[in-house]
């Protein structure tokens, strides 16, 4: 049975996002397949004070539509905070879902999968966690990166590395492209050849499109 609102432990929830950005998503772990932490944005977003987060409820009868509608009020949101850091790729947005039970966080992805063009046709990103989410990591499809102990969503804008994450369909690689693509140049200084090799096969296969 879904508690009520006045059941919900927001604290709890609040603490538990706390310790996961802190002790999981800014450290490293042995599987994510490179060097450094599972997200490199968090900890400087969260030093620089441009990590916003936020509590939404979705009550005891949850719907998809509900669910994407809080997702599109993020990105309203996004969009309308002011913010304090005055680096914008360090601006993120975590949205805690804390009465949302295990068994229908199905509906973060299918939110997720629903809203996310309209995010990247902004610039920016938007990813479920939740402790049944199967999204692995981008250079280890055998680790599911994205496990948190609350449902939440996380808003950022897009960074060099989500190449591993738009490049899936065309009209979010040119979003990508428009970006970064200066980075593939002639003259590109990136060290990652794996980011190379996903923009070259991306920018080939949808230019034979």
């Amino acid at each position: 049975m879904t508690p009520k609102t006045s059941d919900v432990d927001f604290e709890s929830a609040l603490e538990s996002v706390d310790s996961w950005l802190s002790e999981y998503i800014s450290a490293s772990h042995p599987e994510i397949g490179r060097t450094g932490p599972i997200c490199p944005f968090v900890s400087p977003s969260r030093k620089n004070r441009t990590m916003e987060v936020r509590i939404r409820l979705v009550g005891h009868a949850p719907s998809l539509e509900l669910v994407e509608e809080i997702a599109r009020s993020g990105l309203r949101e996004y969009e309308l905070t002011t913010w304090q850091g005055r680096n914008p790729m360090l601006q993120a947005m975590v949205i805690v879902l804390p009465d949302l039970r295990s068994e229908e966080t199905g509906l973060l992805d299918q939110a997720q999968a629903h809203v996310k063009d309209d995010f990247v046709a902004n610039g920016l990103m938007i990813g479920q966690f939740h402790e049944n989410c199967r999204v692995t990591a981008a250079r280890n499809p055998r680790f599911a990166v994205s496990r948190a102990p609350v449902p939440l969503l996380a808003i950022r804008s897009i960074a060099l590395h989500d190449i591993f994450f738009l490049s899936e369909r065309p009209h979010w690689f040119q979003q990508y492209k428009a970006k970064f693509g200066k980075f593939y140049g002639p003259d590109s200084t990136l060290m990652d050849p794996l980011l190379i090799e996903r923009f070259r096969e991306s920018e080939q296969a949808y230019a034979a499109g």
